[in-house]
């Protein structure tokens, strides 16, 4: 019957029959494979049921020809631990067997290690419970070398509290053996932020997994987190350190915070515009592009720096604390004018992974050392040092966080360095009433932190990995067509697209209290005024060049032209524009600036500038001038004419007047001989 059904379907269907006998037969092929598996998986269990029982009737006949001699007679311990490791629990303490005789008590105290942790190539940690037999017990992170070595081991102990180890090298070779049967392996979570093997945002008191509807898995009090099937270690709000303040510092203040009834993204978002304006919307896509920094540096090889520049009281520092808020705690700002080095402030950006470093105090002057590390944080360059080993290797400090670049000096001292950078120029008083306003109100909102709106964002990764190349590369192509002007750098201009592209692809998923046209806008402009400033700054140093000249060449003099007081240059553009005009053109360079644009680079170019104000001269004349900080311009306008004076009168002079002027690096040293030689001169600053 089946025969004649098959030769039906066969004779109407020919080609529906084959297909189907041949899906029967790879069925009964499957199922044949998955009946080979089960009966080979039985097959060695069985196998390794009968070795271990084998093996128990091996011990049981060892038991049976009295090798328990020597235990305690009271013992009730794990009498198999006992013969299979050779040490053994009993009444607070540990036995190790003995050859011949009873077994002999090494220590006053027993442990546990319950976590593995490896957090590094080179260095590995357990984490301990030991107490005595008083009754006094211990949590401690034990290092492995530390565990393996007597003379490290009974220091490590004894530093805890009363915890003596009797033993020697073979019986803390046993013990050794015997603690690490039940201990767990556990992952160092090395960087705050996002992991990218575990898949989390991580803080320090919890983990928050990458994924829809994600929540918070919080750490035990020893700083353990169980996470897919794997523990994880978070070392920074551990018991262990609960008194040592001076250890994880940084990470204690990284943490998650619970959500503010009905203050989420949409009232944020809307409240800091408010409060900071439109260098506030710029604040809000470099905050966003720091969450997935690392699929940014992937496919574009850089992350720009955002730069608050401006006087004290601007406003700058204001915004950098609001944007550190995002991650717990605010942390506070590096000093680059302290005593921070540059391996110092590097390590902080291996400390957190996608999140934001604030570096503050920028100053021109600081050393070139500090300078190229700068550059390297937006090429993603760490600090690199050789390793001590005989292959001439080198380790390198990574850098996984943005940086905020903060100070009242432009950072123009390399075109190179400003380049990298989106400045946010601040100036005092100009503050609207919305502004006023919604200032104290933000502000509030972030007294305890306002990280639940970070970890409420690191979930749409998958979206920026999948739209971010295409979105920066068209918004860039379409960037290049509106500036149309060749002599503005690609850099400056792949900085703002890298920004614009959160905008992009976030406008679907998040509401912006503002349009992607009007923020575009505003990044344009004042990317062309930064590009400004950088031709500027040029033409200015070239300005500066000449008037240096012609003061030495006696064209233009001190006390009528300009004078120096009190560490301040006054400058009379109108005395001295023609002479430059005049010099610009002699050397066949009709480059030269108007008196309107040089006013504007001057006032622009606040490293330099004070004021613009009445001055009355040496010469007895009272003109306008530009008030300049003097050593910051990098000039020498300082010389004597006064005739009939001694070598060392000049010397004691010049010392003086560079002493006003803030130059200190170029006065000479004055002998007490030389000093007394010094008779009063005519005044420095009189003119001839």
């Amino acid at each position: 019957m089946e025969q004649l059904v098959a030769t039906i379907l066969a004779i109407r269907n020919p080609v529906k029959q084959t297909s189907y006998i041949d899906l029967v037969q790879k069925e009964l092929a499957i199922k044949q494979r998955l009946l080979a598996k089960q009966v080979k998986a039985e097959t060695q269990r069985l196998e390794k049921e009968q070795a271990n029982k084998k093996a128990k009737a091996q011990l049981e006949g060892k038991i049976a020809a009295n090798d328990v001699n020597g235990l305690p007679d009271e013992f009730q311990g794990n009498l198999f631990d006992a013969l299979k490791y050779g040490i053994y629990e009993h009444q607070g303490v540990y036995f190790s067997r003995a050859a011949k005789g009873a077994d002999y008590a090494v220590s006053n105290f027993t442990m546990k290690v319950h976590y593995h942790i490896q957090t590094g190539d080179d260095h590995a940690y357990r984490m301990v419970s030991i107490k005595n037999v008083y009754g006094f017990e211990k949590m401690i992170m034990m290092n492995t070398d530390d565990l393996v070595s007597i003379g490290s081991f009974k220091k490590v102990i004894a530093r805890q509290g009363d915890f003596i180890f009797k033993g020697g090298d073979s019986d803390l070779a046993r013990l050794q053996e015997y603690l690490q049967r039940d201990e767990k392996r556990t992952h160092f979570v090395k960087s705050l932020g996002y992991n990218k093997r575990g898949q989390f945002y991580a803080f320090a008191n919890g983990i928050m997994p990458v994924g829809d509807n994600a929540e918070l898995v919080p750490v035990d009090k020893y700083g353990i987190v169980f996470h897919d099937d794997k523990n994880y270690v978070i070392p920074a709000l551990s018991e262990m350190y609960a008194e040592k303040d001076e250890l994880y510092a940084n990470e204690k203040k990284f943490i998650y915070t619970p959500p503010l009834p009905g203050f989420g993204w949409n009232e944020w978002c809307k409240l800091f515009t408010t409060a900071y304006g439109q260098k506030g919307q710029a604040a809000i896509l470099f905050y966003l592009g720091s969450l997935f920094r690392d699929i940014i540096m992937k496919e574009a090889k850089r992350y720009p720096m955002l730069n608050l520049f401006g006087p004290p009281g601007a406003g700058k520092g204001e915004v950098a604390t609001s944007l550190m808020a995002l991650f717990g705690e605010p942390q506070d700002q590096i000093m680059l004018g302290g005593a921070s080095t540059v391996v110092g402030f590097m390590r902080k950006f291996a400390q957190f992974s996608n999140s934001i470093v604030w570096l503050d105090e920028y100053k021109n002057n600081l050393p070139q050392k500090f300078i190229e590390s700068l550059k390297n944080l937006y090429d993603g360059k760490g600090y690199e040092r050789g390793k001590m080993t005989n292959d001439f290797t080198t380790e390198s400090t990574p850098i996984y966080s943005s940086c905020i670049l903060s100070g009242q000096d432009m950072p123009t001292i390399e075109p190179a360095l400003f380049m990298r950078c989106i400045m946010l120029a601040f100036q005092e008083g100009k503050f609207t009433p919305e502004q006023r306003k919604a200032f104290p109100e933000l502000k509030e909102r972030e007294r305890n932190g306002l990280s639940y709106i970070t970890a409420s964002l690191v979930h749409y990764r998958n979206r920026v990995e999948e739209n971010f190349k295409t979105s920066q590369n068209l918004i860039f192509k379409g960037l290049i067509k509106e500036v149309d002007n060749p002599e503005v750098e690609d850099r400056m201009i792949h900085n703002i697209s890298m920004l614009l592209a959160m905008y992009d692809i976030f406008k679907d998923l998040l509401n912006f209290p503002f349009s992607y046209k009007e923020v575009k806008t505003w990044l344009v402009n004042n990317m062309l005024e930064q590009h400004h400033i950088l031709a500027g700054n040029n033409d200015l140093a070239k300005f500066w060049g000449i008037i240096e000249s012609l003061f030495h060449q006696d064209v233009i003099i001190d006390g009528k032209d300009f004078h120096l007081q009190d560490g301040n240059l006054y400058l009379s553009l109108e005395q001295v524009h023609g002479h430059y005009q005049k010099e610009m053109i002699q050397r066949r360079d009709n480059n030269y600036l108007a008196k309107g644009t040089l006013e504007h680079y001057f006032r622009i170019n606040t490293t330099t500038f004070i004021k613009h104000d009445k001055k009355r001269f040496p010469d007895g004349s009272n003109k306008q001038a530009w008030v300049f900080k003097y050593n910051k311009l990098g000039i020498d306008l300082i010389k004597l004419n006064q005739p009939g004076l001694t070598e060392d009168q000049k010397i004691v002079q010049l010392n003086a007047k560079y002493k006003e002027m803030g130059v200190e690096d170029k006065i000479e040293e004055v002998t007490e001989e030389q000093k007394r030689s010094w008779q009063p001169v005519p005044d420095f600053n009189s003119p001839m």
